[in-house]
């Protein structure tokens, strides 16, 4: 049940992190033009898509909601076995529920990790890239049915 303290850990991770920006109003320059520390209030989702639109709100949390009753209904059901898919969902599944949360009590996402050139995200964001690549990663080359499979050894005479 590893995975479960991983969904735990990344989980308190996000929040807390969230908490100590916003309640210090922290500004600071990590690496000048690159990285800053800076609180910002999304209420869109990626790249403040659907920031300024009345009903993105009620749509972000019937969205979550939905995914997350597939996510958990998947779990459920196939209870995937492997360390590199559990630890992928529980990635998701934490980065999910942690923006949830904001949207949930705050009516935006807090986000605080400003990449001046790219985007502003938290740690939420950070555990739901990763985890999606590790599953991408996973159909791709892992699963029993990988899209790319690896060849086998042929003996001499095979070929």
């Amino acid at each position: 049940m590893w995975y479960i303290v991983l969904f735990a850990l990344t989980l308190v991770l996000d929040q807390v992190t969230k908490v100590i920006v916003d309640k210090n109003d922290v500004y600071v320059t990590v690496i000048e033009g690159v990285l800053n520390i800076n609180i910002s209030y999304n209420k869109g989702a990626s790249f403040s898509f659907l920031a300024d639109v009345s009903w993105a709100q009620t749509f972000f949390i019937v969205l979550t909601c939905v995914v997350l009753i597939g996510g958990l209904f998947f779990v459920i059901k196939y209870k995937p076995k492997g360390k590199w898919l559990n630890c992928s969902i529980a990635l998701m599944f934490s980065g999910t529920i942690g923006n949830f949360i904001d949207r949930l009590a705050f009516g935006y996402v807090r986000d605080f990790i400003d990449v001046p050139f790219f985007a502003n995200f938290n740690v939420a964001d950070c555990c739901l890239c990763i985890g999606a690549f590790m599953l991408i990663f996973y159909i791709m080359f892992l699963d029993h049915d990988a899209i790319i499979k690896r060849g086998k050894k042929t003996e001499k005479g095979d070929q």
